[in-house]
């Protein structure tokens, strides 16, 4: 695996971000941005959560983009309440396209915590990901997604000690997407998934390698 820092612009604001490539990409790539979780509790691209997901993408032939968010890092401006995190999220996934050897054709979006409110809120972030993961959402940030309109493949995986997701009251809210989401929920896992990071990965993993195939 190999890692790259890199800048981009949105509405001219700079922004830092790391991109993860295979060591042998063989061709054109699958690649995935992953939003990270809130930065007014010290959410960044070098969340746990994030860091393992980024790394298992790229074992498995996925490149992967992660980012921080205005006002978190070296990236300018200040956080808004996820009003316009989007802005930042669609330029890495414009970065993301234009990366040599990632096929432009095969981008998928994830969001972890905070990051899955922004990923389901904007409906310009529905366009051209061809699959959506997200981790961690709160029962809210589902319940008003946007992302009901999506019909790309959605996968939504959560700890069944996350009090944001209240689990018992959710299979409405599911069924009121258009394209239904899978739904994973791991027993034993909290929020923060500290040591229980490879429950996550091999269930996101798996789920992007065949949606972007």
């Amino acid at each position: 695996m190999r890692q790259s820092a890199v800048t981009f612009k949105a509405k001219g604001l700079n922004f830092e971000g790391v991109m993860a490539t295979p060591d042998d990409e063989g061709g054109k790539i699958p690649g995935v941005v992953i939003c990270h979780p809130h930065p007014l509790f010290g959410g960044s691209m070098d969340n746990n959560v994030v860091m393992s997901l980024a790394f298992a993408l790229a074992r498995e032939g996925i490149a992967c983009l992660r980012f921080n968010f205005r006002g978190v890092g070296n990236s300018d401006g200040e956080h808004t309440k996820g009003e316009k995190e989007h802005e930042e999220a669609q330029a890495a996934i414009d970065l993301l396209k234009a990366w040599p050897g990632v096929d432009d054709k095969r981008i998928g979006l994830a969001g972890y915590s905070f990051g899955t409110r922004v990923v389901c809120a904007h409906p310009e972030l529905h366009k051209l990901p061809r699959a959506f993961v997200l981790v961690s959402p709160s029962f809210e940030a589902l319940d008003t997604a946007k992302l009901k309109k999506a019909k790309q493949p959605k996968l939504v995986i959560t700890g069944d000690r996350d009090k944001l997701i209240q689990a018992e009251n959710l299979q409405p809210v599911l069924e009121s997407f258009e394209s239904p989401p899978v739904f994973k929920l791991v027993e034993g896992v909290d929020h923060f998934w500290y040591g229980k990071e490879d429950l996550m990965t091999e269930e996101v993993v798996p789920f992007f390698a065949k949606n972007l195939a």
